[in-house]
């Protein structure tokens, strides 16, 4: 018997990050979104990112399995938008120095994950231009 493969260190700095996104404000009581970026980021991780497509995701992450049909039902489309919203206020707050850094490309459902040098590398200019955006000017 072949021993499993040892954890990928990156892996799991990934999935320390991915609860530290969902436990924030930004995805705080949003079940659906909560589900639907664990299961596309545990997905990606897992080297399966190319088979993510819209019936998977409504299968997976919505119980949808007999008769989904795309054209008639947008449950996926609408919550990719929500959580393509929700991590762009979570990166504009609370993860603006984070290191690891989950984006959702429009067009599909496979996050870029992306990680950043720890050696001063700072995302907190940008963070602050998008929160000085989102405030209301006369």
């Amino acid at each position: 018997m072949t021993p499993a493969p040892a954890p990928n260190p990156q892996h799991r700095e990934v999935r320390r990050h991915l609860e530290k996104i969902l436990a924030s404000a930004a995805f705080a009581n949003a079940t659906r979104a909560q589900q639907f970026l664990r299961f596309v980021i545990e997905e990606t991780l897992a080297g399966r990112a190319s088979d993510i497509k819209e019936p998977l995701v409504a299968a997976r992450v919505f119980n949808l399995t007999n008769g989904f049909d795309r054209r008639s039902n947008s449950i996926v489309r609408a919550e990719a938008t929500h959580v393509r919203r929700r991590l762009r206020d979570y990166y504009a707050g609370a993860g603006a120095s984070d290191p690891v850094i989950v984006e959702l490309p429009r067009g599909g459902y496979a996050p870029s994950i992306r990680t950043l040098a720890r050696s001063g590398t700072s995302r907190r200019p940008w963070a602050a231009f998008l929160a000085w955006l989102r405030r209301p000017h006369a």
